[in-house]
């Protein structure tokens, strides 16, 4: 079994704790110096998981989260941050603020790449690995990340059952907050892209108008509800493809309030 690939963004420069050595002695590591030279060693060199140190570079990462998150939308992002930055938003899967040693980013580089078996969720043509954290489709086989595993297990918990926003908000993201779903919509296009064989025209995660999504599966598991009684028609694919690519520039870093990225202490799992 080959070591997980870990690409490590940290400043040439710094004069502080740099994680290279520890890393190198579970992982094959590559290091950037930069979130520039980073991107481009990711496009050809795919990691399992990439570990910013915003801490090294001076900055707060933010932005470079929000490329990364951008260019490989399913790709685990660990976000180290100064001291004083700790209760700030982030991109990244995971956040975490010096200091803190280098067993504990190991910890948690290790919930992204270790892969024991376990339950496997079946509807229709796709199949979920839970633990695994992989989705499986006749097309594609695809890692997610915590929060695409958790929506897509609600979908196919619930197969040709509308799913209302809050519901999904509440089950994903563990929040009433209605006051801006554009992070809903983003995972709804990033998820769409592994499930579709052609994600602009959606064939199984439908739009449902003014309620949500549903994962639709002729011929298995329930048949559709009837939650659009009284109800506008269901969105067409052409106008729910506008709709979310509306957000993209405002929403490519969809992590807003709603969803709460981890802190230091990262004992629970976000999937």
């Amino acid at each position: 079994m080959r070591a997980a690939r870990v690409l490590l963004i940290e400043s040439a420069r710094f004069n502080g704790l740099s994680f290279a050595a520890a890393l190198k002695q579970r992982y094959q590591v590559q290091i950037a110096h930069s979130g520039k030279q980073g991107l481009s060693m990711a496009q050809e060199s795919r990691p399992d998981v990439i570990v910013l140190d915003a801490a090294s570079l001076r900055t707060s990462g933010d932005r470079i989260c929000a490329r990364f998150r951008t260019s490989f939308g399913e790709l685990p992002i660990i976000h180290i941050r100064a001291e004083d930055q700790a209760k700030a938003e982030s991109p990244a899967d995971v956040q975490l603020a010096l200091p803190f040693t280098p067993r504990k980013l190991i910890n948690r580089i290790e919930r992204f790449v270790v892969v024991p078996e376990g339950e496997l969720l079946e509807a229709g043509p796709f199949a979920l690995n839970l633990a695994k954290q992989t989705l499986t489709a006749p097309w594609n086989e695809k890692k997610l990340t915590p929060k695409l595993v958790a929506l897509m297990e609600a979908f196919m918990r619930s197969p040709n059952q509308t799913l209302e926003r809050r519901e999904i908000m509440q089950k994903v993201w563990n929040t009433d907050y209605m006051g801006d779903t554009r992070t809903l919509d983003v995972h709804i296009r990033w998820i769409r892209k592994i499930v579709e064989p052609n994600p602009r025209k959606p064939q199984y995660i439908v739009t449902v108008r003014g309620i949500g999504y549903r994962l639709a599966l002729p011929g298995t598991g329930p048949e559709p509800d009837q939650k659009l009684s009284g109800k506008a028609p269901e969105k067409s694919d052409g106008a729910d493809q506008g709709r979310q690519n509306s957000h993209t520039s405002a929403a490519e870093s969809p992590f807003d309030s709603a969803e709460k990225t981890e802190t230091v202490d990262t004992s629970s799992s976000s999937s």
